[in-house]
Parts: C-alpha cells; sequence; structure tokens
C-alpha cells in the first residue's frame, strides 16, 4: 500500500536526500555538474511542504509541493528509486499529491518536466503550458513547464 506522508524526522530527511541523490542528481543526468545542497533553504520553507511516498513502509519515492499565489501549487523535485521505477509507483504518488493539493485548496498545479517524464506526465493528465520561463534556470534548465488542472 502507498502513503505519501510528510518529511519530519531525521530519519525522512536522510531518505529524502538519499533518493534524491540516486535520481534527480544522479551523476551524468545533467549537462553541467549540480551540487546537492542537502540544507537548501527551499526545503525548509515553512510554506512548502516535503514528502516521502512509501510502499509496504519503505520510503521510495519524493516529492515537494509549493504554493504559488492563492490556488496554484508547484510540484518539485520528483523521484522514485530506480529499482521501482515502471512500476505504477510514479502513478500512485501523482495521484496522492493531486489529492493533497486539493485538500490545501489548489485548483491548478505546475511543475518543471525533465525531458525524459514529459510523456509520463501527459498520460497523467498534464499539459505543456509555459507558467513561468524564468524557473527554467539550473536544474530545470532543460525542462518542459506543464500544468494540470484539478
Amino acid at each position: 500500500m502507498h502513503e505519501l506522508r510528510k518529511v519530519m524526522t531525521a530519519e525522512d530527511w536522510a531518505a529524502l536526500h538519499s533518493i534524491r541523490r540516486a535520481t534527480l542528481f544522479a551523476p551524468g543526468r545533467h549537462a553541467d555538474e549540480i551540487v546537492y545542497d542537502d540544507h537548501h533553504p527551499d526545503d525548509r520553507n515553512p510554506a512548502n511542504q516535503c514528502f516521502l511516498l512509501t510502499y509496504g513502509g519503505r520510503p521510495i519515492g519524493v516529492v515537494r509541493l509549493d504554493p504559488r499565489g492563492d490556488k496554484d501549487g508547484v510540484v518539485r523535485l520528483v523521484a522514485v528509486v530506480p529499482d521501482q521505477q515502471r512500476r505504477g509507483h510514479g502513478r500512485a504518488m501523482s495521484e496522492l499529491i493531486d489529492a493533497e493539493a486539493r485538500r490545501r485548496g489548489m485548483n491548478k498545479l505546475l511543475i518543471n518536466a525533465h525531458g525524459s517524464a514529459v510523456g509520463f506526465y501527459e498520460r497523467t493528465g498534464w499539459a505543456p503550458e509555459t507558467w513561468d520561463p524564468g524557473e527554467l534556470l539550473g536544474i530545470a534548465a532543460h525542462c518542459t513547464q506543464m500544468t494540470k488542472r484539478l
């Protein structure tokens, strides 16, 4: 059974950082070397919320939800551990983060989707739409901006 839980404990933070390093910041993933920061202020911003996706109690995925304006939310740093990809966990996480966003009163989600994930996002209800070109820097430099109405 999948569960999306808030990152709260030191153990949760360690799992989040480990999953991000193994997926989003793996060597060779980005053209430019990007140094991962365990203490990035956006992760600790009280308005933003980091989540772990667990399956059978094991942390297998991560996502962060940031509010933007009154009714929008930005889905950030989405990842599933490599040995659990293509098994339906991403779809489960998508459904759970959509439910969480609705619970928070959001009616539109935004994302900077890595090129390799655009097809997945399209299959889960997202559509290409530029929402802030200024976001497409650093880790998001080669991303496609997408939106999803809830």
